[in-house]
């Protein structure tokens, strides 16, 4: 079985990135993101009531009403969006708030840990203005060769 991340954790990052890509303070319906980012409109606006809740993601109620970003965009990292909708991230289940009694003999415990740091550290490492600044390198054109 391959460890993945749920549809939540997914949709949420999805949501916070379109989210973050549009300018200014502009507020943005929840079934807008879902058109765009196809992902029902539903499971769109739960995710982002719950991420409301965390303050990565503020709702504005009634007319002009949406969500935009909590916060700056280079202030939100991809674990913090994960952990807001899944939890703590234990890459194995020695590794959650209640550790295991059997750590100190477990001769996996150190390779879990290490394992935990370093997905940690790549999920902290990226904000939502990271991989979108990334994203858009990588879909920028081509630059026209040069003519002699």
């Amino acid at each position: 079985m391959a460890m993945q991340l749920t549809r939540a954790g997914e949709y949420a990052i999805k949501s916070l990135l379109y989210l973050a890509m549009q300018p200014g303070e502009s507020r943005v319906m929840a079934s807008e993101v879902a058109t765009e980012q196809q992902i029902p409109v539903n499971f769109v606006r739960k995710i982002l009531e719950s991420l409301a809740k965390t303050g990565l993601v503020k709702s504005y109620r009634g007319a002009g009403g949406g969500f935009t970003l909590g916060r700056d965009a280079s202030a939100i990292t991809i674990c913090q969006v994960i952990e807001a909708v899944e939890g703590p991230l234990a890459f194995n289940q020695c590794l959650l708030p209640s550790p295991c009694d059997h750590k100190l003999e477990c001769p996996m415990s150190k390779v879990w840990q290490e394992v935990q740091s370093a997905v940690e550290d790549v999920l902290m490492r990226y904000s939502l203005a990271d991989v979108i600044s990334t994203n858009l390198l990588h879909c920028a054109p081509a630059s026209e060769p040069a003519v002699d």
